[in-house]
């Protein structure tokens, strides 16, 4: 028998190729935007050009944490559990709170600084420079809203926009044109989480 001669193997052939790792994408951190549906929640308040900037709740937070003399106005809603531990935690941040209506029924005895005060009656007092504030300490450079009836919070924001120099936070689930800077109109999950990121940026006593 006749040997058959070895088989060359083919210059040609590519070695065999590992087929490339697939990527695994890590899951994206969820963000929430509080800059949607930024347009004034009652259809004619309409103030004329100048509106409130809508921003994340980063931006606000932080502005909150910079001011010198912040006070946080909050209203009836805050009898809502969930928002009440929102106020709550602002409040032992050290802000100081200024209850409207009747928010200080919940909020008197959770040993935070929280002051009762008449929203018409306060906001007149915060467009005049030489009003020496709730603690006697001085008017406030910065003054953040929420949970307030719309209508009402709306016109006590106006005042101020208009007759003093203080800068207006509206950290409400409502979109509030003549604030300085607004949430745009938010869904109440939204919102809640909303005030977790606000909450994040504040120093921890």
């Amino acid at each position: 028998m006749t040997k058959k001669p070895p088989v060359k193997p083919d210059a040609k052939a590519k070695p065999e190729e590992k087929a490339p790792e697939k990527k695994v994408d890590k899951p994206a951190e969820s963000t929430i935007d509080t800059t949607r549906q930024a347009v004034p929640f009652n259809t004619g308040n309409i103030p004329g050009p100048k509106m409130a900037r809508a921003v994340m709740p980063a931006v606000s937070g932080k502005m909150l944490a910079k001011a010198k003399r912040p006070l946080l106005i909050v209203g009836s809603q805050v009898h809502d559990a969930d928002v009440l531990a929102k106020v709550v935690a602002i409040g032992k941040a050290g802000i100081q709170i200024a209850a409207v209506g009747d928010a200080y029924t919940s909020l008197g005895d959770k040993g935070i600084d929280v002051h009762y005060a008449n929203l018409h009656a306060l906001a007149s007092y915060l467009c005049d420079p030489n009003w020496p504030g709730l603690d006697g300490k001085g008017n406030y450079d910065l003054v953040v809203f929420f949970g307030i009836t719309y209508y009402y919070a709306s016109q006590a924001i106006s005042a101020l926009k208009n007759f003093s120099n203080t800068k207006v936070v509206s950290l409400d689930k409502y979109y509030h044109p003549n604030a300085y800077m607004s949430f745009g109109n938010l869904k109440r999950d939204v919102f809640l989480g909303a005030l977790d990121e606000v909450i994040k940026e504040l120093p921890k006593k």
